[in-house]
């Protein structure tokens, strides 16, 4: 392309764009002009439409403020009503809490004067037992002292043993002091299977000894381990003298009349097992009157049992007088059935010897009656 056609071509576009350039000038100098118009006039528009609204705004406003006065004035009085309602309520109520604060008050000082004057009562009998039980101590000490005799000890634990066997067991099945082998059992009871037998004698005097307080700890094992001594010789006395083969059980008991000592006994597992195994089986009150129920059981068992025998024996008996009863009703009923063929019999002939006594009757009356008609005839 030749220098001359570009510059030629480059004024055209330059002119073209100034001519451009110019219209759009025109144009918006125009479009200004319109725009000027109408904001004028937008401006007017909204500047009456917003003293119209104001003046809205100013009536709506004050109506308003009357009817919120108006609201509030009767809100005022309405308030006013409730607070004196409220407040004579109130009032009553108030007065009803302190009458009843005043009338609880009253009842309460009166329950409390009761209280204390019981309480007063109760301490004037407290005073009296700590009293008692002061003087209860003292004898349990003199008591104590007295029981340091052995044979007093077992004599109180065979009196304890008494009574209770008095009270659960008849007393046809056991005997106290009674003789077994060649010895004397506090108490023996008798059984199907045999006699069992109870010793009431323990040897306590080491256990007060290790119990004692200001023990030392040497001094308290030395009394444990006497006393554990002491119930071995005496579980070795027990089986000697009082499980005699065919005559008493198997095994028997020793008595123990304290529940503290007996617990001792069972705590030492080696001394319970060495009992054990001698057959001589420690009991206690508590204890021994559980076995006790359990022989009494077994003995209203032995008493219905042979009760049961008895009636056993009574019921053969019956049965056997049933049997003889039943043969000589047998032996009536074949004689009935006898007199009943005989009766049948009898009545037979003699209903016949009637019929033939009818038949002779009838021929007599026949020939009475001939001769008159022969007469007749005549």
């Amino acid at each position: 392309m030749s220098p001359i056609i570009l510059s030629v071509l480059i004024i055209v576009i330059i002119g073209i764009n100034l001519i451009f350039l110019i219209f759009s000038f025109k144009l918006f100098s125009s479009f200004n002009t319109r725009v000027d118009a109408l904001t004028q006039l937008f401006q007017g528009s909204l500047t009456q439409q917003f003293l119209q609204l104001t003046q809205n705004v100013s009536d709506n406003l004050a109506s308003s403020r009357k009817e919120l006065s108006e609201s509030l004035s009767l809100l005022s009085v309405s308030l006013q009503d409730r607070v004196e309602r409220l407040q004579s309520s109130n009032e009553a109520r108030l007065e009803d809490i302190r009458k009843n604060v005043e009338t609880k008050l009253v009842e309460n000082m009166d329950r409390n004067v009761s209280v204390v004057k019981e309480m007063t009562e109760q301490l004037t009998n407290l005073r009296g037992t700590a009293q008692r039980i002061v003087e209860i101590s003292q004898d349990i000490n003199q008591l104590s002292t007295i029981l340091q005799s052995p044979k007093l000890r077992g004599n109180i634990g065979e009196f304890q043993l008494e009574n209770m066997l008095k009270q659960i067991l008849p007393l046809k099945h056991f005997q106290m002091q009674a003789q077994v082998g060649e010895g004397r059992v506090d108490a023996a009871i008798y059984l199907k299977e045999g006699i069992l037998c109870i010793d009431s004698k323990f040897p306590l005097e080491n256990f007060r000894r290790m119990n004692e307080p200001n023990l030392r700890e040497e001094e308290k094992k030395k009394y444990s381990r006497d006393f554990a001594q002491d119930v071995r010789k005496h579980v070795d006395s027990i089986a000697a003298k009082y499980i005699v083969p065919d005559t008493t059980l198997d095994f028997a008991f020793m008595f123990i009349p304290a529940e503290s000592v007996y617990y001792e006994v069972l705590l030492n597992t080696e001394l319970h097992e060495y009992a054990l195994k001698k057959k001589v089986i420690p009991v206690s009150p508590n204890s021994l009157y559980a076995f006790l129920q359990t022989v009494a059981i077994g003995l209203r068992g032995m008493k219905i049992e042979q009760e049961a025998r008895r009636i056993e024996q009574l019921l053969l008996s019956l049965k056997k007088d049933f049997d003889t009863f039943k043969d000589r009703f047998r032996l009536i009923g074949r004689h009935l059935d006898n007199a009943k063929s005989q009766f049948t019999t009898a009545d037979a002939d003699v209903q016949r010897l009637d019929n033939r006594l009818s038949s002779l009757s009838l021929q007599g009356d026949t020939s009475e009656t001939l001769p008159s008609e022969d007469k007749n005839s005549e």
